[in-house]
């Protein structure tokens, strides 16, 4: 049951990463892909530190995206992202109308509007929309996503094919790469194939600072 059909959406699915900077275990995070009773799908994520990180800083993060399928893309209903926690408070709520085209933004307490392309997806369902179009044979990926109150260009590329082992196990990936304008990050993706193409490593580097954030997978419920 591994292999969905060109471009379908995964199977409902959990995974779980464990996540370090500079090679010092700091934290977990977890994904989620569930189906709704009225058709529609909810993906989430939450993350927590652990370890000794935890006592300096205890922070709790999570996003969720509500989203339906429209002409077999994610098309987003609903974006919430909770921070909570040490120094970095954070709310904020994006609801998507697709009869006006528009987003609002409820950040703070301050709400704003702004117009979207029919194509727009939100900073959580970019993962899902990849993971679709890795499994139809795309290897130029571009989306409109709404992030923090604009409109921004997320582009990716195939960038080569490496054989990767994280806690999970042993994979064939596809290496992606997010092609950004500034070179202030760089930031690779190791996808499977055998996981419907779930990223089972994340890699992202910060140049000015040299620090390195490393999420490997531990343990998925998709089937290989």
């Amino acid at each position: 049951s591994g292999t969905a059909q060109a471009g379908a959406l995964p199977q409902p699915f959990s995974a779980q990463y464990a996540v370090r900077i500079n090679n010092l275990k700091i934290g977990e995070s977890e994904v989620v892909l569930e189906t709704q009773n009225d058709g529609r799908y909810l993906y989430r994520s939450s993350s927590r530190s652990t370890g000794i990180a935890k006592w300096f800083r205890g922070d709790t993060v999570h996003e969720s995206s509500l989203f339906l399928l429209h002409r077999e893309r994610p098309r987003p209903l609903q974006y919430r992202f909770d921070h909570a926690g040490g120094k970095k408070e954070r709310h904020a709520l994006l609801n998507f109308d697709w009869r006006e085209n528009t987003g609002s933004n409820t950040v703070e307490g301050h709400t704003w509007e702004m117009k979207i392309p029919d194509d727009a997806l939100d900073k959580m369902i970019v993962q899902i929309a990849v993971m679709m179009d890795l499994n139809a044979g795309k290897r130029q990926l571009s989306y409109a996503v709404a992030d923090g109150g604009k409109l921004k260009e997320y582009d990716f590329a195939v960038v080569g094919e490496d054989q990767v082992t994280v806690p999970a196990g042993a994979f064939a990936t596809v290496k992606l790469q997010r092609l950004r304008k500034d070179n202030d990050r760089t930031t690779h993706f190791w996808c499977a194939p055998s996981l419907n193409y779930l990223p089972v490593r994340i890699e992202q580097i910060e140049h000015e600072d040299g620090v390195t954030f490393l999420s490997e997978l531990k343990r998925t419920t998709l089937k290989r």
